[in-house]
């Protein structure tokens, strides 16, 4: 049979339907309206989210910029941006016209919304930090169509350190850290026979903290000389040291200072006493 004879035997089978049950159904006002929908998210549903840039690096202290466009216009109810992780999605910021915008405490006075249209939204950090390395979730919730998602990476390059000491009794525990992208490696110099421990820890963004401890139990031996804390991720090197001559210096200095203090108060309280004695006696 050809085409017009399948198209006619299909037409025929419809209007058979006039006597069954089933068009009763399909001739229900709602039960038409759910198919109409239906039909709507499945053809015009399909938007995508493109973003920009998918993934970038930059270094610490440097201005990035997130953004996320759909390809369709679509009834934007709220934009919300996420930080994505292993285990969660966490919101930093918001943004709609009833309510407007809501910045999270730990991004506040450091990033924002640089676009505030619903169908293309677009977020700044200021200065990035190596904790804001990771992947963030653009988010439209739209309606009737549910929501559409971007990702964007992020890869923050730099290197942190820190180092913190303490001395008593000739006894040295020196500690120094170091938080960075790449993988930051930590040395020290004068310490002689002496072997510090390390620890590393690496977060789910990759980001990896070294933290090197060094305990000294006869700290006279490095007096001579500075005790230095040397750090480096290939891209960046870091020295932190430790002044024992200064420390031990200021100490004296200060000492010296406050005992000149006092002589002086002791001199002009003795002056003070000898000239009101004098005007006593002539009084």
């Amino acid at each position: 049979m050809g085409a017009g004879g399948f198209t006619w035997v299909a037409l025929q089978d419809l209007e058979n339907l006039s006597s069954t049950p089933v068009k009763q159904i399909l001739s229900s006002k709602m039960t038409f309206q759910a198919l109409v929908l239906s039909l709507v998210c499945v053809v015009l549903g399909k938007a995508k989210v493109d973003t920009q840039p998918e993934q970038r690096t930059v270094k610490v202290g440097d201005s990035v910029t997130l953004s996320c466009s759909l390809t369709e216009p679509k009834d934007v109810l709220q934009v919300t941006w996420q930080k994505d992780s292993v285990k969660s999605q966490n919101n930093i910021a918001t943004y709609s016209k009833s309510v407007g915008l809501k910045i999270q405490k730990p991004y506040q006075d450091r990033m924002n919304f640089t676009s505030l249209m619903l169908n293309n939204t677009s977020i700044t950090f200021w200065s990035v930090r190596i904790n804001d390395t990771g992947c963030y979730l653009c988010l439209f919730n739209t309606f009737p169509f549910g929501s559409f998602s971007g990702r964007s990476c992020l890869v923050v390059y730099g290197l942190n350190a820190s180092i913190h000491y303490n001395i008593s009794e000739g006894h040295l525990i020196a500690t120094c850290r170091a938080v960075g992208f790449p993988e930051p490696t930590i040395s020290w110099n004068n310490v002689f026979n002496y072997t510090p421990t390390q620890e590393k820890f690496t977060y789910d963004n990759g980001v990896v903290s070294i933290t090197s401890q060094l305990k000294v139990y006869d700290s006279h031996n490095i007096s001579k000389e500075d005790l230095t804390c040397r750090v480096s991720n290939g891209s960046e090197e870091m020295e932190l040291p430790i002044s024992m001559k200064k420390k031990e210096g200021f100490r004296i200095l200060g000492l010296a200072i406050a005992v000149t203090i006092l002589l002086v108060i002791l001199v002009l309280v003795l002056i003070a006493l000898r000239w009101r004695k004098k005007i006593c006696k002539r009084s």
